[in-house]
C-alpha cells in the first residue's frame, strides 16, 4: 500500500513538473557571435596598427586588413565567403553600394568589386593612400586621399572627374581625414590646417574656408561634419566645436567644449565623447544638457546600439552607457590594453561587427 502512495506521489510530481521551465540565462548586453584574429606576422619590436573599419549590407561584413586581404564574411556564423589580397595594406572602411563594394589600399589603388561573388568590376590607381571610406552621392564617387586630396570619380566607371590638392603648411597633424559631407551642390570637409572647406560637387573648386583652429600642432579637422539644424558641426580634437553656414562658412556658433569622438546626431542634440573620459549631450544652442565622466580613459568613438550608447576608450574597452542616467550598464575587454576602434562600425538587423586596432574583428549579437 506504501509503495502505492508512493508512485502515485512521482507520478503526481512529474506530470507537474511538465509544466516548469528552467529560468533562462540573461544574455550579457555585449554578446559575442563569433570573431577572428586578423593579425599577420611582423617584426618584434614593431606594433602594426588598423585603424580600418567594417561595413556591411545584406547580412555580410566586408572588412579590410594590413596584409592587403579584404574579405567579405556571413554575419550569421563568421564563414568567410570570398578573399581577395591587394598588394598594399588596407586601413579604410569600405563602401557598399547597390551590387559594389568599393574599397582602397594604402598604396592608393581603389578596387570596385561584385558584392556577393567577389567578382572584380575595375581598379584604379589614386597615387596616395586611402585611409577613409568612399562617399557615393548621385553617380559620383568622392574620396579623401592622404597628402590633402579630394578626388571625385564617375563611380561606374572609375574616371576621375577632377582632383582638388590643398598645400598644407603644418608639418605637425594628427594624419586623419573628416568623411566628406555633401550638401546640396557642395563638399564639406576638414583640412589637416586647421580649416574646414567646401568644395564645388561638380568642379572641385574651392567655394570657401573657415578657420576653425588657432593652435601650433594637431589643428587637424578631422571630426566628421554633421548637419544639424541646417548647419555644418565639425572641429578638431585640439579645439572646440563650431556650426559654420554651409552657404559661406561663417561661424554661427561657437560651442565651448570640443569632441574627440565624431559627433552623432540625435534630433537637434549632439552626443560625443572626451578625451576626459566623459560622455555630452550639447544642445545647438551651446547648452549642455547633461555630461558625465564614464572612463578615466578618452572616449574616442560613440554609437547607438540596442537603445544605449556604446563607447570606444583608449583604455581597450568598449562601454554600455545608459542614455537617460549615463550610467555605465556593462563593459567589454576587447583584449589588449593597445586596442582601441578607430574606424567605422557596422550595425544591422543581425548585430554589431568592429575591428579593434589589434586587428581582432568581433561581431556582436
Amino acid at each position: 500500500m506504501r509503495f502505492i502512495v508512493l508512485l502515485s506521489l512521482l507520478v503526481a510530481g512529474c506530470s507537474q513538473l511538465k509544466n516548469v521551465r528552467a529560468p533562462e540565462r540573461e544574455k550579457k548586453f555585449f554578446h559575442v557571435r563569433w570573431a577572428k584574429n586578423l593579425d599577420f606576422n611582423y617584426m618584434p619590436g614593431n606594433l602594426p596598427m588598423s585603424y580600418g573599419g567594417v561595413t556591411s549590407a545584406q547580412d555580410i561584413l566586408y572588412v579590410g586588413a594590413l596584409d592587403g586581404s579584404f574579405r567579405a564574411v556571413d554575419e550569421e556564423n563568421g564563414r568567410e565567403l570570398w578573399r581577395f589580397v591587394e598588394s598594399k595594406s588596407i586601413a579604410a572602411p569600405a563602401l557598399v553600394h547597390g551590387e559594389d563594394v568599393y574599397y582602397g589600399t594604402q598604396g592608393g589603388r581603389l578596387v570596385v568589386r561584385q558584392a556577393v561573388t567577389g567578382e572584380l568590376k575595375y581598379a584604379i590607381d589614386l597615387g596616395a593612400p586611402i585611409e577613409s571610406a568612399p562617399v557615393i552621392h548621385e553617380g559620383r564617387l568622392i574620396i579623401y586621399l592622404r597628402g590633402h586630396q579630394i578626388v571625385c570619380l564617375d563611380a561606374a566607371t572609375g574616371k576621375v572627374i577632377w582632383n582638388y590638392r590643398r598645400a598644407v603648411p603644418v608639418t605637425v597633424t594628427l594624419q586623419r581625414t573628416t568623411r566628406p559631407l555633401v550638401v546640396g551642390n557642395k563638399i564639406i570637409v576638414g583640412f589637416a590646417d586647421g580649416f574646414a572647406g567646401a568644395l564645388s560637387l561638380q568642379e572641385g573648386s574651392l567655394l570657401w574656408e573657415q578657420k576653425l583652429v588657432e593652435t601650433q600642432k594637431f589643428v587637424d579637422i578631422d571630426l566628421n561634419p554633421v548637419l544639424v539644424d541646417n548647419l555644418i558641426v565639425t572641429g578638431s580634437p585640439s579645439g572646440d566645436l563650431r556650426a559654420l553656414d554651409p552657404q559661406d562658412g561663417a561661424i554661427r556658433r561657437q560651442f565651448e567644449v570640443g569632441a574627440l569622438s565624431h559627433p552623432i546626431v540625435r534630433g537637434q542634440t549632439l552626443v560625443f565623447g572626451t578625451a576626459h573620459g566623459e560622455v555630452v549631450f550639447l544642445g545647438m544652442d551651446g547648452k549642455i544638457i547633461k555630461e558625465s565622466r564614464i572612463t578615466k580613459d578618452a572616449v574616442n568613438q560613440l554609437w547607438w546600439w540596442k537603445d544605449h550608447i556604446v563607447a570606444a576608450t583608449f583604455g581597450g574597452e568598449l562601454l554600455a552607457v545608459d542614455p537617460l542616467s549615463l550610467a555605465v550598464i556593462a563593459k567589454f575587454p576587447l583584449g589588449h590594453d593597445q586596442s582601441a576602434i578607430f574606424g567605422d562600425v557596422a550595425q544591422d538587423s543581425q548585430g554589431l561587427g568592429l575591428l579593434t586596432t589589434r586587428s581582432r574583428l568581433f561581431f556582436f549579437e
